[in-house]
This record gives structure tokens, C-alpha cells and sequence, in this order.
């Protein structure tokens, strides 16, 4: 029975990250094709924890994403940022799966301002691997690396790196956690539009690309869009601004597949 159902659990697995990311990336940046990693955000702490640096308020938020509508393909995560000093510190927890099979990634980072121009995070994560009905778990910790810096008033970049020590996963798995390298840039065309693109390579497979594009009309509402490769879908969303309060919705589609549909919350203190 063991070989069948680690089968169905890589399969389960690979199926999720079809959808985007195999972990949660907030629904602002889900929205936006998952192209994200120049910008400042709460849910940096997935996409490039830079970008942790650029807030200067505390903040808490949760996401949810069912990949397909399926209940086993559901991930739940949780995110809060605290700025300290010349930086931000950055707590996350994520969890994708279902009994028989899941993984958890638990976070902790911290990135720094260096002047108005120059972002730079480290970050580190336990990531762990569970197959269910005593089949056995696995975890090991994962560097992650990244940086920010902005070229002109209007152009950002952006660059990180995770996994560079290249850790492996024992126990049932024995296998390496992916090192992936991300760089991207956004762009603010005025107050009310920014475009972002982005490019992500894991050393083991062909390189992807990302695009999005957020469009703010007025004080209390976000629209966005976006588009990804490898393998291509197309991603929509809506965001809502109520006083300290965010809400954003997303959806994030491949015609084989089906619907990801996503939704979060982000609270802001001060």
C-alpha cells in the first residue's frame, strides 16, 4: 500500500503547484499573476521578504485557496508583520493537504530599509512533509534570501533567492526541497496603476514568467489581472479597502484544471 500512496500524495502535490505556487501567496498577489517580487506587501514573506520593509504598520492577515475546488487541494496560511527599528519582522505558517497527505512551511524574516532606496531580507523556513496513517513525516530548514531596490521614482526591482543550501527532505521522501531564483520589477505608471512582471527558475526545470497589472479607480477598490507560465493560466481579482480592514478575492484559471478560486484578509493596526 506505501508505494501507491506516496504516488498519489507527489501526484496530489504536483497538481497544487499546476495551480501557481504550492504555498499561499496572498490573494492581492494571486490576483496579480503571482508576479510580486518587487513589490511591498504583507504576503512577501512567500513571494520575496524585501518587500516586508516597505511597511510601516503592523499587520496580520490570513489567506485561503482550494486549487480546483477540491478539498484536498485546499491551503490555509497565516502572516503578520511587526516593524521594528530600521525594518519589519515577518511570522508566517501555511499548511496544504488533507489527511493522507500534507506539507507545512513555518517562517520567520527579517528585513531592513537602507535609506529610501534599498530593501534586503533573510528569511528562514521549516518545511515539513507528512504522509498519513503512520506512513511516516519528514522537515528541514530552508534559507531564503532577497532584496529590493528602486531605479528611478516610478521602477522598482526585485530579486530572491530560496533555498540556496540546497537542503533535502528525509525519511519517506528522500528528496531535495526545489532552490528557485526570482527577479522581477514593478512599475508605477501613477497613483491608480501599477504593472509588474517577473521571471522564476528553479535549476531544475525551464524558467517561468509572470505579469500583472493592479488598477486602483478609487480609495476603496482594486481590480487586477494577471498572466503565468509554465503551464499558462490566466489569474483575476478585486480587492476592498475598508478603513484598516483589506479584502481581496482572486481566481486563477487553466482550462484543463478548472478554477483556483482564493480569498484573504489583511488587518492593519495604527
Amino acid at each position: 500500500m506505501r508505494p501507491h500512496l506516496l504516488a498519489l500524495a507527489l501526484f496530489v502535490a504536483q497538481l497544487a503547484r499546476a495551480g501557481g505556487d504550492g504555498h499561499p501567496l496572498g490573494a492581492r498577489l494571486a490576483g496579480m499573476g503571482y508576479a510580486g517580487s518587487a513589490l511591498a506587501d504583507l504576503w512577501a514573506l512567500r513571494l520575496n521578504p524585501a518587500g516586508l520593509a516597505a511597511l510601516d504598520t503592523a499587520q496580520v492577515g490570513a489567506v485561503y485557496q482550494r486549487h480546483f475546488f477540491a478539498d484536498e487541494l485546499a491551503q490555509q496560511g497565516l502572516a503578520v508583520a511587526i516593524p521594528l527599528g530600521n525594518g519589519t519582522l515577518g511570522i508566517a505558517a501555511d499548511r496544504f493537504g488533507y489527511s493522507l497527505y500534507n506539507e507545512t512551511r513555518t517562517s520567520l524574516a527579517y528585513a531592513m530599509r537602507f535609506g529610501d532606496g534599498l530593501r534586503a531580507a533573510v528569511q528562514m523556513d521549516h518545511v515539513g512533509m507528512r504522509l498519513g496513517e503512520n506512513y511516516g513525516s519528514a522537515g528541514t530548514l530552508v534559507a531564503e534570501l532577497g532584496v529590493q531596490a528602486r531605479l528611478t521614482n516610478a521602477l522598482w526591482i526585485g530579486a530572491h533567492l530560496y533555498n540556496p543550501n540546497r537542503s533535502m527532505l528525509g525519511g519517506p521522501y528522500d528528496e531535495r526541497v526545489p532552490t528557485l531564483l526570482r527577479a522581477g520589477l514593478a512599475y508605477t505608471f501613477s497613483s491608480k496603476l501599477v504593472m509588474t512582471a517577473d521571471v522564476e527558475k528553479d535549476i531544475d526545470r525551464k524558467e517561468r514568467f509572470r505579469f500583472g497589472i493592479e488598477y486602483n479607480p478609487n480609495k476603496a477598490l482594486y481590480l487586477r489581472t494577471g498572466l503565468a507560465t509554465g503551464p499558462m493560466q490566466g489569474t483575476f481579482g478585486a480587492g476592498f479597502r475598508l478603513k484598516h480592514l483589506d479584502i481581496d478575492l482572486a481566481v486563477a484559471l487553466r482550462s484543463q484544471l478548472g478554477p483556483t478560486p482564493v480569498i484573504g484578509l489583511n488587518y492593519r493596526f495604527g
